[in-house]
């Protein structure tokens, strides 16, 4: 899989190859926008190339930079489940179905998350964005899914498979890839390690969903994990920090 890491604030988005275009999954905050734009430099890659922005779910740092992009380029085709596409409309996290961050550390550390994205960009970000992100309607050209579909099988020329991965919130997905990658973004995490997360991402929906989530993938055959948050890691990792986290330590908004 001809594939290229586009590393952003706190997102890390993912670049694969199809037959003519580029597939991007997941976009980061639409504070990125520079960031995003050198990523592509780099990586010798124009907009125009991209053909299709696949997103694992509707929160504010895996969309956020969805209607920049196609000002650049509106003939790329949103592809997302039906879940999706209904909670981005709403243009904020969807916080309807409970949840909390993981425990009272990773708490403590999310209060100074403005601080460090105005770090990381060089410029201030504002605090009354948290959460939200300008409202998605999908268009008549964009791919809206149900279930678990075969990427060919939705008109994305790729080998590979959605999966159904809630947990993190009602709307995630991942895609799991013939040689055994996975795209999770935020089903498993690389992140915080100090604090406890065991390969959590910090914020979780549903606890029992998230890990029978892991167990899924597990048996699906997941070799390598590619989180939207810290570096790769080997399928091991989530058999080894299997239900590590508790529900009665999530700290609830």
């Amino acid at each position: 899989m001809d594939l290229i890491t586009i590393k952003l604030s706190v997102t890390t988005c993912y670049l694969i190859k199809t037959d003519e275009k580029y597939l991007l999954v997941d976009t980061g905050y639409e504070e990125d926008w520079e960031l995003f734009q050198q990523r592509l430099k780099e990586a010798n890659v124009e907009i125009s190339q991209i053909g299709y922005i696949l997103l694992t779910h509707h929160h504010d740092d895996h969309c956020g930079l969805l209607h920049t992009i196609l000002k650049e380029n509106s003939t790329i085709r949103v592809v997302m489940s039906d879940l999706c596409n209904e909670l981005i409309q709403k243009g904020e996290n969807d916080l309807t179905h409970g949840g909390g961050l993981l425990n009272k550390r990773v708490s403590f550390l999310i209060q100074h998350k403005q601080a460090y994205l105005s770090l990381v960009l060089h410029k201030k970000v504002d605090k009354s964005k948290n959460l939200k992100f300008q409202p998605y309607n999908s268009r008549n050209n964009d791919i809206l899914f149900t279930g678990e579909p075969k990427l060919r099988d939705i008109g994305v020329p790729l080998e590979g498979i959605i999966l159904k991965t809630p947990g993190h919130t009602v709307d995630s997905i991942s895609v799991l890839f013939p040689d055994g990658d996975c795209l999770m973004g935020d089903a498993a995490a690389h992140m915080l390690p100090f604090a406890g997360t065991h390969y959590c991402v910090i914020f979780i929906c549903k606890m029992d969903e998230y890990y029978d989530s892991w167990e899924k993938m597990i048996a699906a055959g997941v070799k390598w994990i590619l989180p939207a948050h810290g570096a790769p890691f080997p399928v091991d990792k989530l058999v080894g920090n299997m239900r590590k986290n508790k529900s009665k330590n999530l700290v609830h908004y």
